[in-house]
């Protein structure tokens, strides 16, 4: 099982941060961790009644809750150990990372649209800044998408491209494949090799079955020696590396995406890698975001245990 004790669930009250909290809750309930609440005011854009809105009530959460279906048992709102504060601030990205570095927050689970100002919808805007500069992994969930319950992943996609970064994804989602007794399967983008007539190449060939074979060898040898071979499924599609993730989990029920980003630039911890980017803005599954420095959740990491 992962090492989660801090969970946060930043809301602004739309129907995505909405969506979102189901999967907070479950995880905090399985975790045992405590589920904080975070909302923030932008300086002079307070909304009429917005105040009145947070605390967030318990019958309100219980609503959000139970929006999926009743949760099973185990998933006791209860029993839970809430923290809610409230602040103001110019920048909600920005103060959601400086929330999670303050409470050493072990995953943030956030929806992808929100609002700012006079209802104005962002295109995920301040999801991604979070993504991009929080030290710990990030779970998003789209606001306009219907998803299995948080408590009903039985389909887990890790896009894999071999690297160090893709392989601690992998890890993460075997421990959350036990968490849930989901399935895992392991997908591999074959892209073409185009050069510019300029180059005076002759255009690629497609790669072929004894490419293809032998990717899927590999792939299945990662299965082998990091999660065993039991509930796994290995896959290598040819194609751009976005739209073979998205057209694979559209196609095949898949519940989560488990993903890596790559790199750090500057004084920024993280630039959002432009397929991990294109899956978060796209994907019709929750996805779970490893990032390529920072805070692991693996049981036996250093980091897990500050």
């Amino acid at each position: 099982m992962l090492s989660i004790r801090r969970i946060l669930w930043p809301t602004d009250f739309s129907t995505g941060a909405g969506r979102a909290f189901p999967y907070a809750a479950a995880l905090a309930s399985w975790h045992e961790a405590e589920l904080h609440v975070l909302n923030v005011q932008e300086n002079g854009g307070r909304e009429t009644g917005m105040d009145d809105s947070f605390p967030v009530s318990q019958d309100t959460l219980s609503d959000l809750l139970n929006a999926q279906g009743d949760p099973p048992q185990h998933v006791d709102l209860d029993a839970l150990t809430l923290v809610q504060e409230q602040r103001e601030n110019e920048s909600p990205a920005a103060t959601i990372v400086s929330y999670v570095e303050e409470h050493n927050v072990d995953l943030v689970v956030t929806g992808t649209h929100g609002r700012r100002g006079l209802q104005r919808l962002l295109i995920g805007s301040v999801a991604e800044e979070v993504l991009r500069t929080a030290p710990c992994p990030v779970l998003t969930v789209r606001g306009e998408k219907e998803v299995a319950p948080a408590w009903s992943v039985r389909n887990i996609l890790v896009p894999v491209d071999f690297s160090d970064a893709s392989v601690e994804a992998l890890r993460h989602a075997k421990e959350l494949a036990l968490t849930h007794g989901a399935q895992i399967t392991l997908l591999h983008a074959v892209e073409e090799v185009v050069y510019p007539s300029a180059y005076g190449i002759e255009p690629a060939n497609l790669p072929g079955p004894q490419v293809i074979d032998r990717v899927e060898q590999n792939l299945a040898e990662m299965a082998r020696t990091e999660i065993g071979y039991e509930h796994v499924v290995v896959q290598a599609n040819v194609g751009y590396a976005p739209s073979t993730i998205l057209d694979y989990a559209e196609g095949n029920e898949v519940d989560l995406i488990v993903i890596a980003t790559h790199g750090r630039t500057g004084l920024e911890r993280m630039l959002l890698g432009s397929v991990a980017e294109r899956v978060v803005r796209r994907s019709p599954a929750p996805v779970f975001v490893v990032k390529s420095f920072g805070k692991s959740l693996l049981p036996d990491a250093p980091s897990s245990r500050s």
